[in-house]
């Protein structure tokens, strides 16, 4: 009996030492990757260990999978944004019925893209977009699904459209370099290449400008995307589980260094306090915004 229960303690002391398994279900480099390695590092200044694990593809769907299969235990949650969860999802009924048993924690940043174009295309404003998609094929490449939406819609039934879909900055600029793309959407973390001229900037998708660049909004369009990147438990989480990660989430969100690095090292903004109830209300509400979108297109 004294054998067990040592072992027993000893699974429970192993357990309890592990430490906070971050999975961030794209690639390392990108803003969502950095929020969570900024968040790693508060957590880390507060005595609890943490480790970011990258699980990028298929837009989400492989680190959805991750944490569906982890321990509801407290140990594991998985960073991904507005893009996997909602977007993925109304699309992909294997996302959606992640996303349906995970459990929401909290908004750790918010982001946005912008429309940009290579340094050597002609392509410089919305209007020339247009223009030249009337004459000729132009690629336009699409960072996450978050993003093709609005693509669709200021380029409506277009021919000579070529919409190519793909996973992070990274990837769009590799195709942008070997000039297998001309037009793309990238997030703010780019932004210090528009402002050096190494891209075009076009038009920002939120609703309001960024460093020079007016919104589709302020150019006349009707059309704007705002992603945000969040905080999820494996499914089966308990309430006082749940809680206990979000109070250790919200005391890193709330910190001004942690706040201060969103803004500068991610290029994101800083999301208002919410619940995990709140939080999971909004995620429904957009979804069904965003199924509602896709069944009248």
């Amino acid at each position: 009996m004294k054998k067990l229960l040592l072992s027993l303690l000893l699974v429970a002391s192993a357990h309890a030492a592990e430490p906070l398994k971050i999975i961030v279900t794209y690639a390392a480099g990108g803003n969502t990757d950095l929020a969570a390695r900024v968040y790693a590092k508060e957590f880390a200044r507060q005595g609890i260990e943490a480790v970011v694990v990258n699980k990028p593809g298929a837009e989400g769907l492989v680190g959805m999978q991750e944490l569906m299969a982890a321990r509801p235990d407290g140990n594991t949650v998985m960073y991904t944004g507005s893009s996997a969860v909602v977007y993925n999802s109304a699309s992909n009924p294997a996302a959606h019925e992640i996303m349906t048993k995970i459990v929401p924690l909290m908004r750790g940043a918010t982001n946005g893209q912008m429309l940009i174009s290579r340094k050597d295309s002609d392509i410089r404003t919305v209007e020339q977009l247009k223009s030249a998609l009337k004459t000729r094929t132009v690629a336009v490449g699409n960072n996450g699904a978050i993003t093709r939406i609005a693509l669709e819609e200021l380029l409506i039934n277009n021919p000579n459209l070529i919409m190519v879909n793909y996973n992070g900055d990274n990837a769009v600029m590799l195709a942008l370099m070997n000039k297998s793309i001309e037009v793309a959407t990238v997030t703010f973390l780019l932004e210090d290449r528009v402002a050096t001229g190494e891209l075009n900037g076009l038009a920002v998708l939120t609703p309001k400008g960024r460093n020079g660049i007016k919104s589709l909004v302020e150019l006349g369009y009707n059309i704007s995307q705002e992603g945000w990147t969040g905080f999820w438990a494996p499914p089966g989480t308990p309430k006082e589980t749940r809680d206990r990660l979000y109070n250790m989430l919200e005391s890193a969100r709330s910190n001004e260094e942690v706040q201060k690095q969103i803004v500068t090292v991610v290029h994101a903004g800083v999301p208002r306090k919410q619940t995990p109830d709140e939080f999971a209300r909004d995620i429904e509400r957009e979804y069904q915004q965003v199924v509602r979108l896709l069944t009248n297109k």
